[in-house]
């Protein structure tokens, strides 16, 4: 490499890892203006017709308790937002552990589905600077919350607060800490590997810390990082059954130290280790008591600048321990230099609560099932984040540097990416014998996330539907494994009984030829048991059934769009190859490991290597008309279900006077706006379908249904102004925001003014815009799902306040609409009203990375850490598409 080519490289070097221009930016010491909480305090009209199914809970929630497991969800005892949460770390699907701006480690997910909000004070950075006569002039813990006296009371945070300065850019994070008067400045980058596309990266259970060491002073110094942890999640039952044991490891370049341990009866190895070089005077501690002073170890640090054999703690009887790893360096007048540290848990095979079956994490495919693979995880990950950085450079630099774009929106669409890996994430490996050999699970696993971190379902369908956009974008292939678990669960039955909390009626858990609310609660076993949710009978809900069909073809539509960006050698990520139906097969055939020998011609043997090259790294995406093939029959099935709710043979489905649909509180009587949208939008994707699949008759049915529907839609809905939320109940008039909900998919997907005309969109967008957005709190808390306009022109209405849903503002459907906007141009509008509510949620009430479901005008949140906001990513996909025609 010549001069400049060496030049141009550092200089990109130093792009991609600098401290960017966007994201969350907080000082320290930072202190939220607003504090809200999940107290509320219904009306009593909003109040009567829950008071049955309050009653009912008492029972449930009982019997949830006497079991031993937590309830599905716990209206007792509701989550109060910390205000102190960074990007969290780790992959996708490998559970993950929660920073805070500050510092802390807190905030545990490695019980799958399951959250502990627990700040371990063991776990740390702590700097040790000397001067050039070898004389430690500083020493401090690398934080700054305010911790308790005990345990580890001798360790001391000296650092200034108000001088240190974090940022967060998912899936990154930069934390700089000012000590120049000490002749140093530090600045650490939390990387996790979040890459769009990458299926092998994305999934393992590591981040890496680069501590760049930077002498603003005259004089030489030796400054010494040191990286502590201990066993366990905080949880004091969990750590001290977990039998922890530590030891020492080397592995490639990479030291550091394990601590090998059950959680829950899961094994977990903590690897927590440094990049070597010869520059660096690395030194470990195997072990150190948690529980006391920490006396030994900080002032064996404070006196040496290194940890020796002193430092470790070998009398103590505690059952929890810590390690810690060690990394010296000399750091010469105006130079800097870099420290690489790693932190990796191993926990390959995971169970949930009832313990009937044993999984092994995807990771695992390619790092193995044995549980000692920290340390090659850990080498692996300090050689490699230099290319993972690159690969998120690429991916973020184009919305960053786009100007058209307002800062806030660069942060919100990376930031609200963190549900993808710390929403109670699972990714496991499929092998199912009974699967056949093309079956998309069976190479890229077994997805699923929670609703919330309060409301513990796995992959929510109501809800999935908006989030969805964002695996959609980024993750193909896990949106059509979870798809492809859908599909078969529309087959399923579980015939036992369960009593329902909103009616006390007892119905069947699973209906046949439906689709499922959820896949399952982790305290029980998903994926067998699914339908957790005990509010409604969810076979009947209007919504359901629509959504599907509805994501099928949006999927359908994006695996053309990525196979046309490879034909056009025009993919932004180089790992993504796009592969037909034949071509698979052939790739089957000849794959040396799945070779078909004579006697077994004819039948299907399992292979993953038709969707990836283990060789070469490439990712294959399934062929767009061979997943509309699979996916079609149950498609028709649930829309033959659906239409059995149109009573009166109009081409409209209709409200059964219950809350029978995502928003389960609030009822929907006759023909609806919102299930009326969406059943009109489903009939348009599969007469398109039905036509790619060249089946005519289907067609021309859905196309005639259709036809009926939308004359049907007009005429009982449509006031001139907007449409109304339905037809009979105490809301019929009230503005819902999310009314346009099935043309918003149409749009996401290319099509027009298929199913609503271009003016009454247009119409109620502005009638939506002017009431929902900007009458309610001066148009800076997004859209409230429901507002009564005043009968008076020129005065303003109210929020829906006929329930407690209708006077919500929801994060991801007001992102949902502001992607509607800007399909309608209404670029201005669409930025006011998302940016009005993130701004808020972010530098006011400080919600950052545990997004809320629910906002409201004061006061009050509902359901911390939540599914739908995820549905920023259709804004990405709304702007892209402008674009393009723009140009």
């Amino acid at each position: 490499m010549d001069g400049d080519s060496a030049q141009s490289f550092c200089d990109y070097k130093q792009q991609v890892s600098a401290v960017p221009q966007y994201g969350l930016k907080l000082k320290f010491n930072h202190v939220y203006p607003e504090s809200r909480n999940q107290n509320l305090k219904p009306s009593l009209r909003q109040l009567w017709p829950i008071i049955p199914m309050a009653f009912r809970y008492i029972p449930y929630y009982w019997k949830a308790t006497r079991d031993g497991r937590q309830a599905l969800m716990d209206y007792w005892y509701t989550e109060t937002g910390k205000q102190i949460y960074g990007a969290p770390i780790g992959g996708i699907g490998a559970g993950t552990i929660g920073r805070g701006f500050a510092g802390e480690f807190c905030r545990f997910q490695l019980r799958p589905g399951l959250y502990e909000y627990n700040t371990v004070h063991a776990n740390q950075f702590i700097v040790t600077i000397k001067d050039e006569n070898n004389v430690t002039i500083f020493q401090s813990l690398l934080s700054s919350y305010s911790r308790p006296k005990s345990p580890l009371g001798s360790w001391e945070s000296n650092i200034n607060s108000s001088k240190c300065n974090y940022t967060a850019l998912y899936p990154r994070a930069w934390s700089e800490y000012d000590l120049s008067e000490h002749g140093i400045k530090l600045i650490q980058r939390q990387i996790s590997p979040i890459i769009p596309h990458d299926y092998k990266e994305s999934s393992l259970p590591v981040a890496v810390f680069v501590w760049t060491v930077e002498n603003v002073c005259g004089k030489d110094r030796q400054v010494t990082i040191t990286f502590t942890f201990k066993n366990g999640t905080g949880n004091k039952k969990h750590d001290n059954e977990g039998n922890a044991k530590s030891m020492s490891f080397t592995h490639g370049s990479t030291k550091g130290v394990s601590i090998r341990q059950t959680i829950a009866d899961m094994q977990c190895t903590y690897s927590v280790s440094c990049k070597t070089s010869s520059e660096i005077n690395l030194t470990r501690c195997e072990r150190f008591d948690p529980t006391g002073n920490g006396q030994k170890f900080w002032n064996d640090l404070k006196d040496n600048g290194c940890l020796t054999e002193k430092s470790a703690d070998e009398n103590s009887k505690a059952k929890d321990l810590a390690v810690g790893v060690s990394a010296q360096i000399l750091v010469q007048s105006e130079s800097s230099s870099e420290l690489e540290f790693a932190l990796v848990w191993d926990m390959p095979k995971v169970h949930f609560t009832k313990r009937t079956k044993e999984y092994y994490k995807y990771y695992t495919k390619y790092f193995g099932k044995s549980g000692d693979a920290g340390p090659i995880i850990a080498d692996y990950a300090l050689q490699n984040y230099g290319k993972w950085e690159s690969l998120i450079d690429e991916w973020q630099r184009p919305i960053l540097e786009d100007s058209d774009l307002p800062d806030w929106y660069k942060s919100a669409i990376f930031n609200e990416l963190y549900y993808i890996a710390d929403g109670g994430s699972v990714w496991l490996t499929v092998e199912d014998t009974e699967l056949p050999y093309d079956d998309p699970r069976l190479a890229y696993g077994r997805f699923a996330y929670l609703e919330g971190h309060e409301y513990r379902m796995y992959n929510t369908y109501d809800v999935h539907f908006y989030a969805s956009h964002a695996l959609a974008s980024l993750w193909p292939n896990l949106q059509v494994s979870l798809q492809y678990d859908y599909k078969d669960s529309i087959y399923r039955e579980i015939s036992e009984g369960r009593k329902h909390l909103y009616d006390g009626k007892i119905i069947p858990r699973k209906i046949k030829d439906s689709v499922p609310h959820d896949l399952g609660d982790p305290e029980e076993e998903p994926f067998d048991l699914i339908n957790a949710y005990p509010v409604h009978d969810v076979s009947e809900w209007r919504d359901l059934n629509t959504k599907f069909i509805m994501q099928v073809y949006r999927d359908y539509y994006n695996l053309n769009h990525y196979a046309q960006l490879n034909a056009e050698n025009a993919s932004k990520f180089s790992s993504i190859e796009f592969i037909d139906k034949e071509s698979m097969y052939e790739m089957y055939i000849q794959d040396n490991r799945n070779k078909v020998s004579p006697d077994e011609k004819g039948q299907e043997k399992k292979s993953a290597s038709m969707y990836i090259n283990e060789t070469n790294g490439k990712v294959y995406l399934m062929d767009a008309l061979t997943y509309l093939k699979s996916m079609y029959p149950a498609c028709k099935l649930v829309l033959e279900k659906t239409l059995e709710w149109d009573t009166d043979n109009d081409g409209l489905i209709e409200n059964s006077g219950a809350p029978d649909q995502t928003y389960d509180t609030w009822v929907m009587d006759g023909p609806s706006a919102y299930c009326g949208s969406l059943w009109l939008a489903s009939l348009h994707f599969m007469s398109v379908m039905a036509n790619l699949l060249d089946q005519s008759e289907d067609c021309i049915k859905y196309r005639e249904l259709l036809e009926k529907g939308k004359a049907s839609f007009e005429e009982k809905l449509w006031n001139g102004s907007y449409y109304k939320f339905d037809g009979q109940s105490a809301s019929k008039n009230s503005i819902m925001s999310d009314q346009l909900c099935g043309h918003w998919y149409l749009r996401s997907c290319g099509f027009d003014y298929d199913i609503l005309p271009k003016e009454n969109v247009r119409t109620a967008l502005k009638t939506i815009y002017d009431n929902n957005v900007m009458r309610f709190c001066g148009g800076n808390m997004g859209a409230v799902n429901g507002y009564i306009p005043n009968s008076q022109p020129n005065k303003d209405g109210r929020a829906d306040g006929s329930s407690m849903q209708g006077e919500e503002v929801w994060t991801g459907v007001t992102y949902a609409l502001a992607s509607t906007m800007i399909h309608e141009g209404m670029f201005t509008e669409a930025f006011q009203t998302a940016g009005g509510m993130y701004q808020t949620m972010s530098e006011k009430i400080g919600m950052n990375f545990e997004t809320p479901e629910a906002l409201y005008a004061e006061r009050y949140y509902r359901a911390i850490g939540y599914m739908r906001p995820l549905s920023i990513w259709s804004i990405q996909t709304a702007w892209e598409q402008k674009k393009l025609r723009r140009d």
